[in-house]
């Protein structure tokens, strides 16, 4: 009987169902099908990549993971990608470089998401430079050419907010913004302190989180480690001139870094709303719980039918 119960207990030990909370992980696109940001709530999560969940040392399988295209309507693709230890790696170091672009979500996905106010946000740590004014960056309104909005966080410490048409680059912050400041003004030294790298290169191996937030009435207002670097104080009849919508990736020419954590969201808070995690049920799991329920039943007819023979053998021997 001991035993008998032993092998219940463990049967049904074995055969509990559990369940663990998880969130996707390289999640990316969030919103399946067709979004419109005006019927969520404000922090909802378009896009989200950790870089999670894969490992690749070839661009293109980074690129096919990730659901990002190459871009060459301007200069040849020379960007090398790799995904390790949860970041993406870019290598757009090499002298023949050029500047090189990664469409990852395109107009007609987000033309209901980026006609209103939105967020975004990335971590960067800049790794080798050619010179101190290269950078890497997400491109907002992007029509696949040379037409884009853009916050420029440069390696040597400075960098713009601002809007490419063509061959014209159109300033949105004004020189004493800390983008452009200098002394205690500078974005360095509000987040850093007074004393910089003897060789110009201020965001070297630096951990920076830039959140850009795109507000329709007022512009892109761009915020580094949460201190705010710049927003729109000229040239706002350029704002809003763009009829596209695609989000783009861009390295420039000659520069290295590691990227983790690119996050889109609807509105203008600080974070995002954070997914709630869904309990997932092992399915390996619960066939072990009815393999052992089945067990528990099997036992216990068993012992059903010995008892009555115990009972059977006392009436005769009576």
């Amino acid at each position: 009987m001991k035993k008998a119960n032993t092998l219940i207990t463990a049967a049904l030990t074995a055969g509990m169902v559990t369940s663990v909370l998880a969130l996707p992980t390289s999640a990316g696109v969030v919103q399946k099908g067709a979004v419109d940001a005006s019927k969520l709530p404000e922090g909802t999560l378009i896009y989200s990549e950790d870089f999670d969940g894969f490992t690749s040392d070839k661009t293109d399988i980074v690129l096919a993971k990730l659901g990002w295209e190459k871009v060459e309507t301007l200069t040849a693709f020379t960007m090398n990608l790799q995904v390790n230890d949860g970041k993406l790696i870019v290598d757009n170091i090499d002298a023949a470089s050029n500047d090189s672009y990664a469409l990852i979500m395109d107009s007609d996905y987000l033309k209901n998401v980026c006609n209103q106010d939105y967020t975004y946000e990335y971590e960067i740590k800049y790794t080798a430079t050619g010179n101190n004014s290269r950078y890497i960056s997400l491109l907002c309104n992007y029509d696949g050419k040379d037409n884009y909005n853009t916050a420029d966080i440069r390696v040597g410490g400075g960098g713009y907010n601002q809007l490419r048409k063509g061959s014209s680059w159109i300033h949105y912050q004004g020189d004493d913004s800390a983008l452009r400041a200098s002394g205690s003004d500078s974005l360095y030294e509000k987040l850093f302190g007074s004393t910089h790298p003897v060789d110009g290169m201020d965001f070297m191996n630096k951990s920076l989180t830039i959140r850009v937030e795109t507000s329709i009435a007022n512009g892109p207002t761009v915020y580094v480690n949460g201190i705010k670097a710049g927003d729109m104080v000229q040239n706002k009849d350029q704002w809003n001139s763009i009829d596209s919508y695609a989000i783009c990736f861009k390295a420039s020419k000659l520069i290295s870094a590691e990227i983790d954590n690119i996050r889109i969201w609807t509105g203008l808070s600080d974070a995002p709303i954070e997914p709630v995690a869904e309990p997932i049920i092992d399915t390996n799991i619960t066939e072990s719980a009815k393999t052992g329920d089945s067990m528990a039943v099997i036992l216990l007819a068993s012992m059903a039918v010995v008892c009555a023979a115990f009972a059977v053998k006392a009436k005769k021997s009576k």
